[in-house]
């Protein structure tokens, strides 16, 4: 870890010097941006909230609807069924 750091500083020495003279313009030309970009984003927190709602109740009463058909569906008799009512192991059971 500590070879790799220094051969970055190293890389960083012979790198030219950064111009400072307009570089608290630049600063605070990257701050007015990321500025504008929040402003954007937080234009669009009302439309985020009405998308979440909508997708909450369109699974709401999509699953409601869903549980009441398949409550409403008559069940499939079957020997090998676990809801068979009238096995004799349910039958037995209930003494």
């Amino acid at each position: 870890m500590s070879d790799q750091l220094d051969e970055l500083f190293e890389a960083l020495r012979g790198q030219p010097h950064a111009q400072l003279p307009g570089l608290e313009g630049q600063v605070w030309a990257r701050i007015d941006s990321w500025r504008d970009g929040r402003r954007a984003a937080n234009a669009l927190v009302p439309l985020r909230a009405a998308a979440v709602v909508a997708a909450l109740g369109l699974g709401m009463v999509g699953g409601s609807l869903a549980a009441n058909a398949a409550a409403r569906a008559p069940s499939e008799i079957s020997a090998f069924s676990v809801d068979a009512h009238l096995a004799p192991s349910t039958l037995l059971g209930g003494r």
